[in-house]
């Protein structure tokens, strides 16, 4: 984050997301350390406690005896495998990819709960929130978010987490893992109708009433709609007299911009700092706050609103 921070006042034209390779040291600056083999090893048994074990382990053998194959085939150890449903795949990778994207969300709450960051943000693909206990699905094979809110919940200083969803599709793997939790809220604004065909109904439910849903209509905007209900349901929900969470994750899916294809609803890329600044004013000035990617597919620069990097630095330039 301090290798981007040095960009935060340019135009966001000089941002470059990109993936840190294995045998790269550095990057505009920005120190890569490698997860260690305890951290991986941990995410591996959070997601195995949110997951069925015998999902996590289907997709590890699945991966690693299919990059065995190829290399024992003379090709190269990166290949496509096959998909999970009608729009999730896997490669050989994907299973070490997914450990390392789990250890990233894992990483942010220990550096916000111990004091070593104001705040967290994991710059992790795939997505997660869509993957149910036993089921992958949009694009979603494990649940980071859940297993970061897990974590969590497990540390001595974290008696109450709250998993904000501002993705444009409801999170319906976090409120399926979350919801025997009752340490743990979940609330997400998400329009519909929209994958995944769930959450239509405003309210709260579980028998924690600890999952909130917030469906918007699409082709909302920040004034017309998105505004009134963060302020007046999802900021409340997040934290409240009755609530105080001592950790609060934030499913950053950027797919509500006008310039996203993947819904319709119409927000720009300075919403999101919006939205930021006022969840962190709600929360207070001892906030522990960390972010994590999920949806958000614009990558194409100069689009009206802003793509999905401009939309991650307006966060980002909302919490320095």
């Amino acid at each position: 984050m301090k290798a981007l921070s040095s960009y935060i006042e340019t135009s966001s034209q000089n941002i470059e997301l990109i993936d840190v390779s294995p045998d790269d040291s550095s990057t505009n600056g920005g120190v890569r350390i490698p997860f260690s083999d305890e951290q991986i090893s941990h995410a591996r048994e959070i997601l195995s406690e949110i997951h069925t074990s015998e999902l996590v382990e289907s997709i590890e053998a699945k991966c690693h005896s299919s990059r065995d194959q190829r290399i024992e085939e003379g090709k190269s150890a990166l290949g496509f495998i096959g998909y999970l449903d009608d729009d999730t795949y896997i490669t050989t990778e994907s299973y070490d990819v997914c450990m390392r994207a789990a250890a990233c969300w894992i990483d942010g709450v220990d550096q916000v709960l111990n004091g070593m960051s104001f705040f967290h943000f994991a710059l992790t693909r795939p997505p997660g929130h869509h993957a149910t206990r036993t089921l992958p699905n949009g694009f979603c094979t494990f649940n980071f978010a859940a297993a970061a809110a897990v974590h969590g919940s497990k540390q001595k200083n974290c008696q109450k987490v709250t998993i904000i969803d501002w993705d444009v599709h409801y999170g319906q793997g976090i409120a399926d893992i979350v919801e025997d939790y009752p340490d743990i809220r979940y609330v997400s604004m998400h329009q519909v109708p929209a994958f995944p065909y769930q959450g239509d109904r405003r309210g709260v439910r579980g028998r924690h009433k600890n999952i909130m849903t917030v469906p918007i209509a699409p082709d909302s905007t920040w004034t017309c709609g998105y505004r009134e209900l963060f302020t007046e349901k999802v900021l409340p929900f997040c934290a409240c007299p009755e609530w105080q969470p001592d950790l609060v994750i934030v499913c950053a899916g950027y797919d509500a911009l006008a310039s996203d294809e993947l819904a319709s609803c119409s927000l720009v890329a300075k919403d999101y700092g919006t939205m930021t600044r006022l969840l962190k004013e709600h929360s207070g000035s001892g906030a522990k706050i960390i972010f994590g990617l999920e949806g958000g597919y614009q990558l194409k620069a100069n689009v009206p609103g802003g793509n999905l990097a401009d939309a991650v630095v307006e966060t980002i330039k909302a919490l320095d």
